[in-house]
Formats: structure tokens, sequence, C-alpha cells
């Protein structure tokens, strides 16, 4: 079980670029490219065509990095005791360590109560001392108010809000919220509000008690990062990732926006919140950081009323880029498909790259599913579910003529299969793989 599990989790993964990219176009240090699933519509037909939209930033390199103004809201309640509060302590004092005199702190820490430990502050010599004696004084013991500790985290970063820096909550949470505001609904909303004046929100899940689809959607919704912290030997490098990626930002208030043409229906966004006012999807992404790549995938539906050429829509991204200092950059593609009753042309414009990528987002979205349906004790009925999956992801490869991507999709759906078939075993196993499970599955969707 331990070596699945090992296989399951991860920090980040880059999927392959997509191959077969329709236009592309560069502006600053991101390149901004578009693929559509088919070129061709049929006529008549259900008018469903897929888009992939990829952003590729360069590599920060040597630049200067931006200011940080980070609130660090550590989860101090009763089962953070031993290990883990020892642990994040730790790797907390070494945080502070990295920081120099253009970085601005707080340290704030809840269990029943709310507590300011440390004060934002700019960072220098003496800042750095009350820092290592704030928590050196923190003591686990208690309920866990996250809601509260989150809310008082944005506000100690809004005191010192500025453009031109990083500002970054960067909550830890190793158990269920039972204090405060529960609701991952209306926890979302609250931290959508802040992530709109600039604030983003970073969630660390530590140990399996936590409740791993708050945690994420309170990411989601605030342009952060989300980590699954098995063990609590592992804190220290995932604080050394973040603040790497923090240090390496090169484009900041990032946005990709899809503008439908009138008609164009949008079906799905994949992976990703987004917010529509008519015709207009925006899809807010925050900072991209040095060497990241990220990929949406969008499912519209065309009009298939007459032959010939039809616009879908456009795609433009916006973005300050940091290694510009700061200027606004923005790129735009149109997109356009052909309406035929040729199936022959359908068949023959078909983008295998794209349509791998739709069925690694769906299974994706399976993984979700079968880990939700583990996690209420239906695991024969989970494992069900990925083998009819992994047939059928199996039959759609040898259908492209033959599918490395499909091909690995299939083995880690068995692998998941198998890992399940151990977590029912020994059901204490089954919180982690839940976990480990829709960590990847959201960073597959991504």
């Amino acid at each position: 079980m331990k070596n699945l599990i090992a296989r399951l989790m991860f920090v980040a993964v880059l999927l392959p670029a997509l191959a077969h990219a329709n236009s592309q176009e560069k502006k600053g240090n991101v390149t901004l490219k578009t693929s559509l699933s088919n070129g061709h519509v049929l006529m008549p037909g259900n008018g469903i065509v897929h888009l992939a939209i990829d952003l590729e930033a360069v590599k920060a390199g040597s630049a200067a990095r931006l200011p940080m103004n980070i609130a660090l809201v550590i989860d101090r309640s009763g089962s953070m005791r031993g290990d883990k509060i020892v642990n994040t302590i730790k790797a907390a004092k070494h945080l502070v360590g990295e920081l120099n005199n253009k970085d601005t702190l707080s340290i704030v820490s809840y269990s029943d109560d709310v507590r300011v430990d440390l004060p934002s502050a700019r960072i220098d010599e003496e800042v750095k001392e009350q820092a290592i004696q704030a928590l050196d004084k923190i003591r686990a013991g208690g309920s866990t108010n996250l809601s509260g500790g989150l809310f008082r985290g944005q506000e100690e970063v809004e005191r010192n809000l500025a453009n031109g820096q990083v500002n970054r909550v960067i909550l830890m949470s190793d158990g269920l919220a039972n204090r405060g505001i529960t609701d991952t609904k209306a926890l979302s909303r609250q931290v959508t509000q802040s992530s709109q004046r600039g604030v983003s929100v970073t969630t660390m899940g530590v140990g399996t008690d936590y409740n791993e689809d708050l945690m994420t959607a309170v990411a989601d919704n605030a342009g952060g990062n989300y980590y699954f912290i098995q063990k609590s030997s592992a804190i220290a490098g995932v604080f050394s990732t973040e603040l790497s990626r923090m240090f390496s930002t090169i484009a900041q208030a990032a946005e990709v926006e899809v503008m439908l043409e009138d008609g164009v229906d949008l079906k799905q966004v994949f992976g990703y919140t987004f917010k529509r006012q008519g015709d207009k999807v925006t899809i807010p992404l925050a900072e991209i950081f040095g060497g990241q790549k990220r990929s949406i995938l969008v499912e519209v539906q065309v009009p298939v009323v007459r032959t010939g050429r039809t616009k879908v829509g456009s795609v433009s991204l916006r973005y300050l880029d940091v290694l510009a200092e700061g200027d606004k950059k923005s790129a735009s593609l149109d997109l356009a498909v052909m309406v035929t009753k040729d199936k022959s042309l359908v068949d023959n414009g078909r983008d295998k790259a794209v349509e791998e990528r739709v069925e690694e987002v769906r299974i994706a979205e399976v993984m979700h599913r079968a880990a939700d349906m583990l996690k209420d004790g239906r695991g024969a009925a989970a494992r069900q579910l990925l083998r009819n999956t992994a047939t059928a992801a199996s039959g759609k490869a040898k259908g492209m003529g033959g599918s490395k991507r499909l091909e690995a999709q299939v083995r880690q759906l068995q692998d998941l299969d198998d890992a399940f078939g151990e977590a029912e075993a020994q059901p204490a196993q089954a919180p982690a793989a839940v976990k480990a499970v829709k960590e990847r599955a959201r960073t597959q969707s991504r």
C-alpha cells in the first residue's frame, strides 16, 4: 500500500504539451497556445468542440525576485500535538530565515480562538527574532477555527497590500474545521472576494483527518496551490517548494478570457474556477511561476445550422510581466471551425493531442469520483468504476491507432484499482489513498 500511495503522491505534474496547436502567440514571458479537437464539425450533429488552452512561462533564471507579503496561518488545535506542531514550527523558522528586508511577514495561529502571534511587519533582524520567539510560544490544544485563522491572515496581508509583490496567505490544517464557517461553498465565496483584491491563498493539509475538498476549494478560489502532506516530516520540503515557486513568480494578475460568438454555448470549463458574464468567460489564474505550464480545457457547442466557416470566438491572456517591471501584457487568438456535411473531413480533421487531453481530464474526474466512493465505504463500486474506465480508455487508445498517453492512463487506473483493493483490506489506509488520488486528479485536470 505504501509504495502505491507513494506513486500517487506528488507536488506537481507537468503534463506533455499539446503537439498540434492551431495557433500560438508569445507576448512577454508567457506563450499562449490554442488547439481545437477538430477544425471541422459535422452537420447534422451535436456541434460539440473541445478547446485546449495552454500557457507556458519562461524559466525565471537569476532575475531579481519580487518582494513577499506573507501571512503564515498555523493550526494549533489539539490534533497538532507532537511531531506535527514540532515539524511545522521548524519549517516555519526556516521560511523566516529565507526572507530579507524586501519582505513582509505575519504569523497567525488558531484553535478555538485566533491569535496574531506576529503582526504584519517588514523583515529586519529584530522582526526575525520576534518571529522565532512567537513560533516558539505556539502550543497545540483546542478545536479548529480554520475560517477565523484564514480571514485574520488575509487581513494581515491586506494591511501591507501592494502591487509588485506576492501577497499570499499560507494556511495549514490537520483537522476538520469545527468552529467558525465550516461550509465549503460559503468559505469559497469569502476567499474569492479577498482574491479579487489581490490576496492569494495556498493550503496545506497535514495528515489524513482534514477535509481535502474544503482545502482544495479554498486554494482554487483564491488562486493558490494545494498540498497533501501525509507525513509531518515532509512539511519542511513542501514549505521550500512553495517558497521557491513564489520566489520565481514571473506573471501576476493573470487571467484567461474566452469570448464566445453569438450562438456558441459554453458547456464546461474543466479543472478551474471561472466567472461567466454573457458570452465572456473569465478564468483567473493569479500568479504564474517560472517554467510553469497551465492547461485549460473548455467544452463548447457551436451551431450547425449551415455549412461553411463558423466563428467560435477568441481567447485572450492578460497579465503583469514581472520580468518587464510589471508591464501589462496581452495576447489574443481567434477561433473558427468549418461546418460540413462531409464526414471524411471531420474524421481526418481530428486533433489527436486534444482528444488525448480530453480523455485525461475525464479520467481525472473519474478518479475523483472513485475516491469519494471509497471514502463513503463503497470500495467495490469504486474499483468497478476504475476497471470500466480503464477498459474504455484502452479501447479509445486502440481507436486512435495507439496512444502512449492513454496507455499511461490505463496503467494508472489499474494501479488505483490495486491501491483501493488494499485500502478495502486495511481500512485505516483508505483516508491517505483518498487524499492522494484527489490531489493527483486535481493536478491532472489542470
